[in-house]
């Protein structure tokens, strides 16, 4: 079975972030004029840091915890 289209309130669900953390952080996998799509395992894998083919590895900052020094 194919993976499913998700919108981005969709992911931010599922992931358990904002949508805009999923706008600041996650590209979308397929976007048809103001629609964007992903696809759940591109999303894990951006958040982790894989690079696209080809592509350098793209850390994202730590999300701080209340009450952390920066």
């Amino acid at each position: 079975m194919a993976e499913p289209w998700l919108k981005k309130t969709e992911l931010a669900s599922v992931l358990k972030l904002s949508p805009r953390t999923i706008e600041r952080k996650i590209k979308p996998t397929l976007k048809a004029g103001n629609q964007n799509r992903y696809l759940l395992s591109d999303a894990v894998a951006q958040l982790r840091g894989v690079p696209e083919e080809g592509g350098n590895v793209i850390r994202f900052p730590r999300e701080r915890t209340r009450g952390e020094a920066a």
